[in-house]
């Protein structure tokens, strides 16, 4: 069995200790995203160790050789050139995997999962499919999407705190490890294509050792 590392833009500040919830939550993220990228794979062939690495100046910083980054875009798949120089990435590209334009886009690829997630906190009977904010569009042409996903919660989901209603507000470390552990990897696979070349790394990696 082939081992292979992926360090991923996400989670909380390796320094700060001070926190117990916020490391509980990126022990979680690592755990979520070590189920999603694993369920690619046949596990007796590959098994992947996801590395949450807070953000992409710590993720090359602590990046081992042969291992791979998976960081976000921020921006269009046409920024991926600059993003590569700007944090001087280029001589690894091979090595380097965008989340486009960032990892909440792979949550609004599967409204379904919102859906079942927050289920019991569902207000209105509309999906999430058909909201404005993301029907008939890719996902990785919607700006921000962590600021859309935050509105789709608070538009269609409630949290009851004794006799008082709120609406329900994304939390990327509180929210983030539940709804990627339930995605769909051959649907972001089929969705992204830097999902399928992230695959595809893997499998030649998996060949070459």
């Amino acid at each position: 069995m082939v081992i292979v590392k992926v360090f991923f833009e996400g989670g909380s500040d390796p320094r700060d200790k001070s926190n117990a919830a916020t490391v509980d939550n990126t022990s979680r993220l690592r755990e979520s995203f070590n189920k999603l990228l694993n369920a690619g794979f046949e596990e007796e062939k590959v098994r992947i160790q996801a590395v949450p690495a807070y953000s992409i100046s710590n993720a090359v910083k602590i990046r081992e050789k042969g291992s791979l980054l998976l960081i976000d875009l921020d921006g269009t798949k046409d920024k991926k050139n600059k993003r590569l120089n700007d944090n001087q990435l280029t001589e690894i590209q091979d090595f380097v995997f965008f989340m486009v334009q960032m990892m909440e886009a792979w949550i609004l690829s599967q409204p379904e999962v919102i859906e079942e997630v927050f289920r019991y906190y569902k207000a209105k009977l509309s999906l999430v499919k058909d909201d404005s904010q993301i029907k008939n569009k890719h996902p990785e042409t919607i700006i921000k999407p962590d600021f859309v996903l935050d509105k789709i919660l608070q538009r269609y989901f409630i949290v009851k705190k004794g006799n008082k209603e709120k609406k329900l507000k994304y939390g990327k470390l509180k929210y983030s490890p539940d709804l990627i552990e339930n995605l769909n990897i051959h649907k972001l696979k089929n969705t992204f294509k830097d999902v399928e070349l992230l695959i595809n790394k893997i499998n030649k990696l998996s060949v070459l050792n």
